[in-house]
């Protein structure tokens, strides 16, 4: 009779989707179509926005301002609210509390690997 293996017991995890959302009823996503936030987000990608979370400062934030969609970081001062891009061509909006509409937290990001697919010549020695 051989021994058991130690893994025997071992059952690997699979990742779902579901498992990135804290708020089920008050999660979306949104895919990017802009590059103001480069390098962190890139265009194209689907983000996870949790509506139930507060906008903490710094945290990247979807809100609507003047009928635009604006994903960007959030940073409170008295009695405005500066929406930084992480990309420093785009400049700041600033703007007061009742002029903006948040939507949400920004949780996860998915990104598409976009690595170039031709094949690489091989190095001589």
């Amino acid at each position: 009779m051989p021994f058991p293996s130690p893994a025997d017991d071992y059952e690997e995890r699979t990742l779902h989707l579901d498992d990135l959302i804290v708020h089920p009823n008050a999660t979306f996503f949104i895919r990017i179509s802009s590059l103001s936030m480069e390098p962190t987000f890139h265009m194209g990608d689907i983000l996870i926005v949790d509506r139930a979370l507060p906008p903490l400062d710094y945290r990247t934030v979807l809100v609507v301002y003047k009928e635009h969609y604006y994903v960007r970081r959030i940073i409170t001062e008295d009695e405005r609210i500066i929406l930084r891009a992480d990309n420093p061509s785009f400049v700041d909006i600033v703007v007061r509390p009742d002029e903006i509409d948040l939507w949400g937290v920004v949780t996860y990001s998915i990104h598409k690997d976009s690595a170039p697919t031709r094949k690489l010549p091989r190095r001589v020695k």
